[in-house]
């Protein structure tokens, strides 16, 4: 098979060579491309309310059950409006280019009984630092029937810097709908090689730049003129046929991203930029990315608390987790080799986080690993030493996967980053800052990561998340920042003691198991309350882990472990706990052997609940 798909490409490129040989024709433009089509069928889209108006999307329907919408079966609805200027806004910094002209449109809908003039505006920051608002389009639209709101050719002022979208009135304060907002023009980033705007370079793009040359097309992408002199002519089919036969040893064209232009301006840029605390060796990274565009299997892990489960994000598509993925399968995949696995727990720390991984993450082979959990651990020996094994045991896996740490905050600041860094710091990593984004920026909280929560994030949240994980691929492919080989570093800041522990659910197949007061119920073991047997078993290792049930409640108890002898108390009474998965150390000794465990309880009146244990080897 592979044989014949390389006999028919070199028959291709050949042909289109003979056929192009003499031809020289000046460079296009960039071809138009959808830069965004927004239906608002599950989520928001990225639009928030402007002023004080409300942007939610809905599935309202007309009294005879038909769906207000232009498109599909949902729209969004703007209501609670005290000002004409009030509406639906969406950032489009990374969208629109200053002296670029777009195709843009919007439909809105409007049940006031009467024609209520209506406007797609464009908001943007002068050369004076000074709010500019332009029009895009305006319409008078009916009542109960849709309008669309549209300009073929809207060219972006020069010099426009944070652009917003928004959807108004010019007089009324009715409720109003909007659906299908779609903005069409050349995208900002050309690849080279790419002929027909698809955003890849393949075998296509050589057909499409045949046909060009003999006159069969009548527009090409500006990205067929390989070698960048201005002219399309045979001398780019001949740069591209020797990409497409030539077996490539790297798939990073490292030039590539050092003339990359990052479009997010202002505020936004600062976000990314700031986002970026350390971008650490960059070995493993570039080849998990090589991998990848090699079109070999790469799996993206994510693990931490609630806010990589999902937080406040409208749908799963809209989760940071979803959306870097996607960015890294579109970027560097060749099509389905790339997935993703998403680890997140709410409520847990990277305590547990150290037990899970194992079958979560590692068990799956993961690639590229993603920690976050600088909102749910706390300071202390207990999460430190936790969270430098987790790092370290993620490091130490044969595949050699690429960790990247992740910092995030609440609306007050609160996280764990000064000591999550310096961790990083110590083992190389990159760190990126979810903290330094939308805190050091001139982002706002409310309007820009997290409308509704004092820690999860919206959906504009978990973009920005997504945009600062998409920043930090960039930069670690800049030519500047290539390493070519990592070492794990000896050293260690906290102490990495529990990197080599491994998790064990099923506590009942331990040697030497019985169950004393304990009783078995689905996953877990439960202190039954009836005598006080102990729980015994026997391990080799230098200790274990329990991993339990806890909340700040005075009914969970805590558990005296006993291993040869020695007796350690667990807390399952913790603060900042709300009813999940925690864990602590039920003994540790220097050096492996022989452990004779027994588990019993420090008072017969309070509960607990014991998920594993990890065993230290």
């Amino acid at each position: 098979m592979k044989q014949r798909c390389s006999r028919s490409l070199a028959a291709v490129l050949c042909t289109a060579l003979a056929a192009a040989s003499l031809s020289v024709m000046p460079a296009q433009t960039a071809a138009a491309v959808n830069l965004l089509t927004a239906e608002f069928e599950t989520a928001d889209d990225g639009f928030s309310g402007r002023g004080g108006a409300s942007a939610k999307w809905t599935s309202d329907q007309l009294p005879d059950k038909t769906a207000i919408a232009y498109q599909g079966k949902c729209a969004l609805l703007v209501s609670g409006r005290t000002a004409a200027w009030h509406g639906a806004t969406r950032t489009a910094d990374a969208l629109l280019k200053a002296g670029s002209t777009y195709e843009m449109s919007a439909a809105v809908y409007q049940q006031s009984g009467e024609p209520v003039e209506m406007k797609f505006s464009l908001q943007y920051t002068g050369a004076d630092g000074k709010a500019v608002y332009d029009q895009i389009a305006l319409e008078t639209a009916p009542s109960d029937t849709w309008t669309l709101l549209s300009n073929p050719a809207y060219t972006v002022p020069a010099g426009a810097a944070d652009i917003q979208i928004y959807l108004e009135t010019t007089e009324s304060l009715t409720d109003f709908y909007v659906d299908t907002v779609t903005i069409n023009g050349a995208p900002s980033v050309i690849k080279k090689g790419d002929a027909n705007g698809d955003l890849s370079v393949n075998l296509a793009d050589a057909v499409s730049l045949l046909r060009w040359l003999c006159a069969d097309l009548d527009e090409i992408e500006e990205g067929a003129d390989y070698n960048g002199d201005g002219k399309v002519n045979a001398a780019d089919l001949t740069l591209l046929k020797q990409y497409l036969l030539t077996p490539r040893t790297s798939s990073i064209d490292s030039a590539y991203w050092d003339s990359y232009q990052e479009t997010a301006t202002g505020n936004y840029k600062k976000a990314l930029e700031a986002s970026l605390l350390r971008l650490g060796n960059t070995a493993r990274i570039r080849s998990k990315i090589e991998k990848a565009a090699a079109g070999e299997n790469v799996t993206i892990g994510y693990l931490g608390g609630s806010i990589t489960g999902g937080g406040f994000a409208s749908s799963d598509p809209n989760r940071f987790v979803n959306l870097s993925a996607q960015y890294f399968s579109e970027t560097f995949g060749t099509g389905s080799n790339v997935k993703f696995i998403n680890a997140g727990e709410a409520g847990t720390s990277s305590v547990v986080g150290n037990m899970r991984v194992d079958d979560q993450i590692l068990a799956k082979g993961c690639d590229i690993i993603f920690i976050e959990f600088a909102v749910n651990d706390q300071d202390g020996t207990r999460f430190q030493k936790s969270y430098e094994s987790l790092v370290k045991k993620c490091l130490m896996q044969e595949n050699e996967p690429a960790v990247v740490l992740i910092t995030l905050c609440g609306k007050t600041g609160n996280s764990c980053q000064d000591w999550m860094a310096k961790v990083g710091a110590n083992y190389d990593l990159p760190v990126i800052s979810g903290k330094n984004a939308v805190m050091n920026s001139g982002l706002d909280w409310a309007a820009d990561y997290a409308s509704s929560d004092t820690l999860h994030p919206d959906d504009h949240g978990h973009k920005l998340i997504a945009d600062c994980i998409a920043y930090y691929y960039r930069q670690a492919l800049r030519s500047e920042h290539e390493d070519t080989e990592y070492s794990i570093p000896s050293t260690q800041v906290y102490g990495a003691e529990y990197a080599t522990s491994q998790f064990i659910t099923d506590i009942g197949s331990l040697e030497n198991f019985s169950a004393g007061s304990w009783t078995k119920s689905g996953d877990h073991f439960s202190y039954s309350k009836n005598g006080n047997t102990p729980m015994t078993f026997t391990i080799e290792g230098k200790g274990l882990l329990l991993c339990f049930q806890s909340k700040d409640d005075a009914s969970m108890g805590t558990a005296v472990v006993t291993v040869n002898g020695t007796s350690n108390k667990v807390s399952s009474n913790l603060r900042w706990t709300w009813g999940g998965r925690d864990g602590d150390v039920g003994y540790y000794q220097p050096e492996s052997g022989r452990l004779n465990v027994s588990i019993s309880m420090d008072s017969t009146n309070t509960n607990f609940t014991l998920y594993g244990i990890a065993v230290i080897r």
